[in-house]
């Protein structure tokens, strides 16, 4: 029987003048993209091939370079190679983004957590394509719980992925959804994982990684349950598995790692005990430069969010870009800025206070004025804006504004049991909305005289209009 797409097309790793165009087969071959400026693809061009081999799940993403910036390309993928047919409807487009730095107007959509048939088949996603055309979005950022791989009831295998095959089927089974298809070929995406591409709230036990932990009630939970020993504890071999999956539909083809984990040249991410490596990575669009972090991979229980080599990066990154680009976006899958009343899991930055201060204080001893921190993972949508006070006493503001879920349980407790932060060196903290349905965030950047005014707009599943929008500056 002749393979065949079973994901995919994807377009990832956006830039002004390269794209990764990804998909996984249901076998071995050969992935050909093809790209033409003509939406027939009348004049389609073998843009690359890649080989798809069963290490790697028969994933596969060919980089196409040589690309003009701010221009629209048309494009396909097939296991054969033969040219697509040219047909009366558009292939799927992408448009390449502006040379680092121009200034351009450009909007773009965020959000995350998806585990389809909780609450609306994938309404919000469906929505999310609409807003698409209607405003002119150019990608979207994937902030973590693309899949839930520890929820049996939701995950398409009826018990915990264990191996690299359960979670390469958990992928397939959310990944598969029409509304999540239909939505990916269209729109370019930059992802990072949360927890539940691996197991729920999980941690290392300590900096050497060899073993990692979840919170104690679901072992319990899973022995009522009948699942076997390897479901209520978190081994290396099943974190392995889990990244390995990873690694093949989410960061293979995103944007180059700062640092890559050992054994990414050969699409095996190894998570050996004293490597610094992390899935963290950075990309302009722009006048806009974005850094996502990695807040899970070297995580370490009550001790540690980043580790030392990701700090390195992230100070570079801010000395390097704060000047040169107007607005910075630091993308984090979990809140800096929002807390609430009865927080026992202290999953979020609040549970590693050191490292939060250390995040603040970065930000205002060096002044990064016009710095936006994009986040996830609540279940519900907020906007807050903080004062910080710099070392010699100016002040600078920090938005944080968050977006969540696509399709998950709600938060009802974050619209009453918020409370305001208080850790130097903030000295202001205002939160102008919360929404607890599922959603998506829109970031819109328009030119005004010279300078950039920015605008978040909360939109639920439903209307065309947004929930809320806040416009920092006005």
């Amino acid at each position: 029987m002749a393979e065949r797409l079973v994901l995919g097309p994807l377009v990832g790793g956006l830039s002004h003048d390269r794209v990764n165009l990804w998909a996984r087969a249901s076998g071995p071959g050969m992935l050909h993209a093809w790209v033409g400026r003509q939406a027939d693809l009348s004049d389609a061009r073998l843009a690359g091939a890649a080989l798809l081999v069963a290490s790697s799940g028969f994933a596969g993403r060919v980089a196409v370079t040589g690309l003009r910036p701010e221009t629209t390309y048309h494009y396909a993928l097939t296991l054969t190679d033969t040219p697509p047919r040219p047909t009366a409807g558009a292939f799927p487009s992408f448009t390449t983004a502006p040379q680092p730095g121009e200034p351009r107007d450009f909007a773009f959509a965020f959000g995350s957590c998806f585990r389809p048939g909780v609450s609306n088949n994938g309404q919000t996603l469906r929505h999310l394509d609409g807003l698409r055309q209607a405003l002119d979005l150019r990608f979207v950022l994937l902030l973590g719980d693309q899949i839930y791989a520890d929820e049996w009831n939701g995950n398409g295998l009826g018990y915990v992925a264990l191996t690299e095959e359960d979670y390469r089927a958990v992928y397939r089974h959310v990944w598969g959804h029409p509304a999540w298809r239909n939505l990916m070929q269209r729109l370019p995406v930059f992802m990072i994982l949360d927890d539940h591409e691996v197991d729920d709230d999980w941690a290392w036990t300590s900096p050497e990684r060899y073993e990692g932990r979840i919170p104690p009630w679901h072992p319990i939970i899973r022995w009522f349950k009948g699942f076997p020993s390897e479901a209520r504890r978190l081994s290396h071999r099943r974190i392995q598995a889990a990244i390995q999956a990873y690694w093949e539909h989410q960061a293979m083809h995103g944007p180059p790692l700062l640092l890559p984990p050992d054994g990414i040249a050969h699409d095996r991410p190894l998570l050996l005990p004293a490597d610094q490596g992390s899935f963290a990575y950075t990309f302009t669009y722009g006048p806009a430069a974005f850094f996502v972090l990695d807040t899970r991979t070297q995580r370490v229980y009550k001790q540690r969010l980043l580790n030392r080599a990701q700090w390195e990066a992230l100070e570079n990154w801010l000395l390097k870009v704060k000047d040169r680009f107007p607005l910075k976006f630091i993308v984090s899958s979990i809140s800096v800025l929002f807390e609430m009343w009865g927080d026992f899991t202290r999953d979020r930055w609040n549970g590693y206070p050191d490292e939060r201060r250390r995040l603040l204080h970065l930000l205002a001893a060096h002044k990064a004025h016009n710095t936006f921190i994009l986040t996830g993972d609540l279940h519900s949508a907020h906007a807050v804006e903080a004062t910080l006070r710099a070392p010699d006493g100016e002040l600078l503001t920090v938005w944080e504004f968050c977006s969540s879920p696509f399709e998950q349980m709600l938060n009802k407790p974050a619209l009453f049991a918020a409370r305001h932060v208080h850790t130097p060196p903030l000295v202001g903290h205002r939160i102008h909305f919360r929404l607890a349905e599922p959603n998506v965030g829109v970031v819109q950047v328009r030119f005004e005289n010279g300078t950039p005014r920015l605008t978040f707009s909360i939109y639920d599943d439903r209307t065309p209009e947004p929930r809320y929008q806040v416009q920092p500056g006005r």
